[in-house]
């Protein structure tokens, strides 16, 4: 049996779905860095712009080892 952890220091974090989608709710407008971890394939980091009315989107794509 394995388990992963992953610690934060701060509220804003999300699991993905089965289809790879994820949500983070209650962010103010701005721009932002966001950070995918995986823990196999390793950590990507890109940044997002999130405005009022408007979902912003982050894509990470992992290759298959």
């Amino acid at each position: 049996m394995q388990a992963w952890c992953l610690v934060t220091d701060n509220p804003y974090h999300s699991v993905t779905k089965e289809d790879g989608v994820f949500t983070i709710d209650g962010i103010d407008p701005g721009e932002y860095e966001i950070t995918a971890w995986h823990e196999r394939l390793g950590v990507k980091t890109t940044t997002v712009t999130v405005t009022d009315g408007a979902p912003a989107t982050a894509d990470f794509t992992y290759a298959k080892k």
